[in-house]
């Protein structure tokens, strides 16, 4: 009689076959909340500590290619490709050309108007300070 081989995912007599990728290596943020993946460095962060970048859609009218824009509310419709708002995320998507992927676009994309938002910005955007980064004291309540 021949073993019957489950697909992968599919519970068998109590047990769960897992596909080896699937694996809890990559680092997942401690706390709960929306994580994405930074599409730089290819590190998975919640969606908080990322910048979210869109193609406008005037990108192709006046320029020769799409041109992406750091969307800072995040709510701009269609496609986003999320960074670390870091240079250096930044420099290996334009590298490896992951802005375009993401962005599911054909060629290059022109990311000036990002490079100018991080130069701007001056480095990563935290919207609250508390405990220990607002006063020095870890358990201070007091802004």
């Amino acid at each position: 009689m021949q073993a019957i081989r489950p697909a992968r995912g599919r519970v068998v007599a109590g047990s769960v076959t897992r596909h080896p990728r699937t694996s809890d290596d990559a680092a997942v943020p401690e706390t709960h909340g929306p994580v994405r993946t930074c599409v730089g460095c290819r590190v998975r962060d919640l969606r908080s500590a990322l910048v979210r970048v869109v193609v406008t859609s005037t990108a192709g009218i006046t320029r020769e290619h799409p041109v992406a824009v750091v969307d800072e509310r995040r709510t701009a419709p269609g496609r986003g490709a999320w960074l670390h708002p870091q240079p250096e995320c930044l420099d290996r998507a334009e590298r490896r050309g992951a802005i375009g992927r993401a962005l599911r676009l054909a060629g290059p994309v022109d990311t000036s108007e990002v490079r100018t938002w991080f130069s701007r910005t001056g480095g990563p955007v935290i919207e609250r300070e508390s405990g220990l980064e607002a006063d020095g004291h870890p358990m201070s309540t007091q802004r």
